[in-house]
């Protein structure tokens, strides 16, 4: 018998908020912990990265971001650029989750530790499952790190962005690959249900 393939969930903005909600809430998280997933959870929401690609983010990368509005970054899996561009509730939310004091700029936004002179990075494996088991504690099983992505993009393209733009947007050198993120969310199907 096939395996049933499951409904991979978007994240928009009401999971967004219940996402950074119950971390910020959270009193059992160590203040590491919990500065990495806030972190985390903002950027991907607003940029669309893989957690692979954040974890390469640096504390300079964050400043120019907030201050220029947006930061051109490497990316390793495809061996190219890819900008990042900042609205201005991004930096809002960037401004409120980043203590820039007690940050040094060449430090990695994600780190192990909360010795500002001694920050080390996170297995990738380990911080890809620790940010998804909260993302699944939190939202439940139809959700991972890869549907602020899923969302993101879904958002644009229901909000008739050229696809070419998205594509280009979210750092896919094949328009083709940006057309298989675009799922309708449930929202969508039912406001276009004419019957």
């Amino acid at each position: 018998m096939a395996k049933i393939q499951k409904i991979k969930e978007n994240i928009n903005q009401k999971e967004y908020i219940k996402l950074m909600n119950s971390i910020r809430g959270n009193q059992t998280i160590r203040k590491n912990t919990k500065n990495n997933l806030l972190r985390t959870f903002c950027i991907l929401y607003y940029t669309g990265l893989r957690l692979n690609e954040l974890q390469q983010l640096l504390i300079k990368d964050i400043k120019e971001l907030i201050k220029n509005s947006t930061v051109k970054i490497d990316i390793p899996k495809t061996k190219t650029q890819r900008k990042l561009f900042a609205s201005n509730d991004f930096k809002k939310e960037l401004n409120k989750i980043f203590d820039f004091s007690n940050e040094e700029d060449n430090n990695k936004i994600i780190s192990k530790g909360s010795n500002k002179d001694k920050k080390t990075s996170i297995n990738n494996i380990v911080f890809i499952s620790q940010v998804n088991h909260h993302i699944k504690d939190i939202l439940g099983i139809g959700f991972s790190s890869h549907s602020f992505r899923q969302g993101l993009i879904t958002q644009m393209g229901s909000r008739g962005i050229n696809t070419k733009i998205i594509s280009k947007y979210i750092g896919h050198k094949d328009i083709k690959t940006t057309m298989r993120y675009i799922t309708p969310c449930d929202n969508d199907i039912q406001n276009s249900i004419i019957r």
